[in-house]
């Protein structure tokens, strides 16, 4: 089964340490990286796509980085997916029922532009994924960390990024 790239799951965690950084700091592609001990190039990859689709915003200079361009409840996972991946596809229909030697080629009902049942049920299932993925957005994840770590793991997070980042600027 087709999976979505390791990118997006480096973009929602890099853009959840964006939400509530100190005022007029930004946070670099590799402060993000070494923080999450992840690839660099992969995240930088990730973060131009990011700011193509007005996710993020960039400064450039001593005081570079990124910073949110949209509010925590307007960037979905959906958009971060969009983003990070293009358009995506669960299901591939190869149109094999065309093949069935019992169908009268001639006279093919779907020709006329309907979908076979299962395709039907492919659409159906794709669109739900979309839905849930539409429905989550950062201000969730964020809230979610909150509530599966506590307020203290926010904080120590900030504190790295202060003391790591912004301190050393």
């Amino acid at each position: 089964m087709p999976t979505l790239g390791k990118n997006v799951e480096y973009a929602i965690h890099s853009l959840v340490y964006l939400i509530d950084p100190p005022e007029g700091n930004t946070i670099t592609v590799r402060d993000l990286a070494n923080f999450q001990n992840i690839s660099e190039s992969y995240l930088a990859k990730a973060f131009t796509k990011l700011k193509k689709a007005g996710i993020v915003r960039s400064n450039i200079g001593v005081k570079g980085g990124y910073k949110l361009a949209r509010s925590t409840t307007e960037i979905t996972f959906l958009d971060i997916v969009l983003a990070v991946e293009g358009e995506i596809s669960f299901f591939e229909c190869n149109e094999i029922r065309g093949n069935c030697v019992l169908l009268d080629k001639e006279n093919l009902p779907w020709k006329k532009g309907n979908f076979c049942a299962i395709h039907l049920a492919m659409i159906e299932t794709e669109n739900k994924i979309k839905d849930s993925l539409r429905e989550k957005n950062l201000q969730w994840v964020h809230d979610m960390i909150r509530k599966q770590y506590g307020q203290e793991m926010i904080d120590k997070t900030r504190d790295w990024f202060q003391t790591n980042v912004f301190d050393s600027k």
